[in-house]
């Protein structure tokens, strides 16, 4: 492979990757070595991830599942036999399906975040594998990946994403329409409320930076620095 010429576009990527400005990348140096074992890597933590997806969307899908069961069941419930006992036992009745729709509301919204995230990932591997192939091997996984004209090039992850969508939209309408039934408009009102209130929360919160433990382990001693200083 013939010396190559680091592109501008992709001079800070190889700043931080080689730990110093690099503009021409020999194929005999160091740093051919170590962006063609990088390669490697981001290709097989792309493929880990792929396989985490689906199984992490499977154990979803099966959750999803037993809890439209629970629906299910919980709505042929005969509260006729709760008429002559307690009213509070009509009434704990009453809100198992609500509690089950909310429930399965909550944990669609996690699913459609993870989606975004996991798919959000994928993007950011192959955008890596794009560009050490150029300084490597060339652009055989660009190639591989390109489809041409009339070819029906649906992205995976973004079905998985409309997959998620779809769930929360149906679970979110389901718990709507329970609290409807039981408590009427002003009940619907509320929980339109707590469902818009739930995903914004769960938004900003997860969109919090997650610092990482050597992350941590620098803050900490540098807090111990001051302190001693």
């Amino acid at each position: 492979m013939p010396n190559i010429d680091v592109h501008k576009d992709d001079a800070q990527f190889m700043r931080d990757l080689l730990d110093e400005d690099v503009v021409k990348i020999d194929s005999a140096s160091i740093h051919a070595d170590r962006i063609q074992q990088s390669l490697h890597i981001a290709i097989a933590q792309k493929n880990i991830e792929i396989e985490t997806d689906w199984k992490r969307s499977t154990t979803f899908l099966a959750l999803f599942l037993f809890l439209y069961a629970a629906l299910g069941a919980s709505l042929t419930l005969d509260l006729s036999a709760s008429e002559a006992g307690h009213k509070s036992i009509e009434y704990a009745l009453q809100a198992i399906p609500v509690l089950i729709a909310f429930s399965g509301f909550f944990i669609s919204i996690l699913f459609l975040f993870i989606s975004r995230a996991s798919a959000r990932k994928q993007v950011d591997w192959e955008k890596t594998i794009h560009t050490l192939e150029k300084y490597s091997v060339g652009n055989l996984f660009k190639l591989t990946h390109s489809q041409g004209a009339g070819t029906s090039n649906y992205s995976l992850p973004s079905i998985y994403i409309s997959l998620a969508l779809f769930i929360c939209l149906t679970w979110m309408i389901i718990y709507n329409y329970l609290t409807f039934t039981t408590s009427g408009v002003f009940g619907s009102v509320i929980s339109l409320f707590i469902s818009t209130m739930t995903y914004v929360i769960l938004d900003i919160q997860l969109l919090k930076p997650f610092k990482h433990a050597a992350e941590t382990t620098q803050i900490d001693a540098k807090k111990e620095d001051e302190n001693q200083g």
